[in-house]
């Protein structure tokens, strides 16, 4: 079959988080429904209903706070654990339906449907819809074409059919008047600053005008990605499926705090908790970090006390161990902290990253390393590696280094969660997930 014949097909959870919320809550299914991100901040996750209101996604909670009181709204803090475990379990039931598929995100994924037993493509894209809601209790639209973008706009079109799925065929992409009712802005990989110099320089408005640009146009003022773009739009395939995944170019791990933090003690202890995250994230991807920035910050809306510093370290050789990092970020803090600031964020960035699958590159002369307090590493790896398989067994953290830490409750800097409880459980398709909502 050659590559402008390639059936691909794009699987979109509809409202994800919304409705793993509802899965788990079905009291909730005909009523408005919103969630929040980390310290309740702004919504993420609307259902219909809530989008027929017109509240916009990711708008701050505080606006639209009164709208949904008088809507009888149920607000929850999101559950990233419950999200992820459901998002697998999906992925699961569409790798059944197809030999090649590609992740893009946690409620999305392209997959091959150039498949020879597939005699009708768009009835057998309906009988993956049944068995993911079946099988997950989650509602998803299908889009379907040759190429990724077409099959992006087409999963558009998904959620406004009561099929759920839209197959975008040569007659739509190809139709002067049907590309043209889509705007350019709404295109799978063109940005809004793309959108905007595209529109206000070259009158490119809609996707039939990227469609049809002159390529060297394209390729003169704007990315390569921008010229794929409208290759894929003609139907010309450029981006394929793949089920690789990327190894992760840096690892980044911050927070807003719940409440201002003034001493230095608790946000060593905000910092060492992200540091600690990064790392096993870090482990977890086989990659080892030569080097290592933090930063921490006030709230930006201070303008009059405003305060944001970084700093940077270099390793002599890739780390991968908590103790490497924590010594660092304590050196690290303690050269930008400054008394007398509310600080409201701060962060940890671990890049230059290498593989470890086959070691790690050592200096020539260092056939014995240690870390500061004269541990060998290759103990030190050993333990985490332990500590790693314990903590992820269990689903969350019970061991970690007790340096920073202080016994007692929640911390101040710890990020609200005041819409549902403050664990995110890990569930299977058997267990009994914990009701929790608030209502007005």
């Amino acid at each position: 079959m050659s590559m402008s014949m390639r059936i691909i097909g794009l699987c979109d959870c509809d409202n994800f988080f919304v409705s793993c919320e509802r899965r788990c809550d079905p009291s909730l299914n005909s009523r408005p429904v919103v969630v929040l991100s980390g310290n309740d901040g702004c919504v993420i996750s609307r259902s219909k209903e809530v989008k027929d209101m017109g509240i916009p996604m990711g708008a701050p909670y505080f606006k639209v706070r009164r709208q949904l009181e008088q809507a009888g709204a149920a607000v929850l803090s999101g559950r990233l654990s419950l999200y992820g475990e459901i998002s697998a379990q999906v992925m699961e039931r569409i790798s059944r339906f197809t030999d090649l598929m590609e992740v893009y995100s946690i409620d999305e994924a392209f997959f091959n449907l150039s498949i020879a037993s597939v005699a009708d493509t768009e009835e057998y894209c309906r009988r993956l819809r049944a068995d993911i809601m079946r099988c997950c209790g989650v509602p998803v639209s299908v889009g379907v074409s040759c190429t990724k973008t077409l099959a992006k706009l087409a999963s558009k079109c998904a959620k406004k059919s009561a099929a759920g799925v839209f197959r975008l065929r040569p007659e739509h992409y190809l139709d002067p008047e049907w590309m043209g009712r889509v705007s350019a802005s709404d295109i799978w990989g063109v940005g809004r600053r793309t959108a905007e110099r595209l529109s206000i320089y070259h009158r490119i408005l809609s996707a039939y005008d990227l469609a049809s640009a002159d390529d060297l146009l394209l390729k003169k003022n704007f990315s390569v990605q921008t010229l794929y773009t409208a290759w894929e739009l003609r139907g010309c395939p450029v981006y394929l499926i793949s089920d690789k995944i990327s190894p992760p170019r840096s690892i980044q791990v911050s927070r807003s705090f719940g409440a201002d933090v003034c001493s230095y003690e608790e946000l060593l202890e905000a910092l060492s908790c992200f540091v600690l995250r990064a790392a096993w994230q870090l482990r977890r991807a086989g990659r080892a970090a030569s080097r290592m920035e933090i930063w921490i910050m006030t709230s930006r809306f201070k303008k009059d006390n405003f305060y944001a510093r970084s700093a940077e370290r270099e390793f002599h050789e890739p780390c991968s161990v908590d103790s490497d990092f924590l010594y660092a970020a304590r050196d690290m803090l303690s050269s930008i902290y400054r008394h007398g600031f509310a600080y409201k964020k701060a962060g940890v960035l671990l890049s230059e990253l290498s593989d470890t699958a086959c070691g790690i590159q050592m200096r020539l002369f260092d056939e014995n390393r240690e870390n500061a307090a004269g541990v060998p590493y290759d103990k030190l790896y050993a333990a985490a590696g332990v500590t790693d398989a314990i903590n992820s067994r269990a689903g969350r953290t019970l061991i970690a280094p007790a340096d920073n830490f202080t016994p007692g409750g929640r911390r101040r800097w710890h990020s609200l969660h005041e819409h549902g409880s403050a664990f995110s459980p890990v569930v299977s398709e058997a267990a009994e997930i914990p009701k929790r909502r608030i209502h007005f």
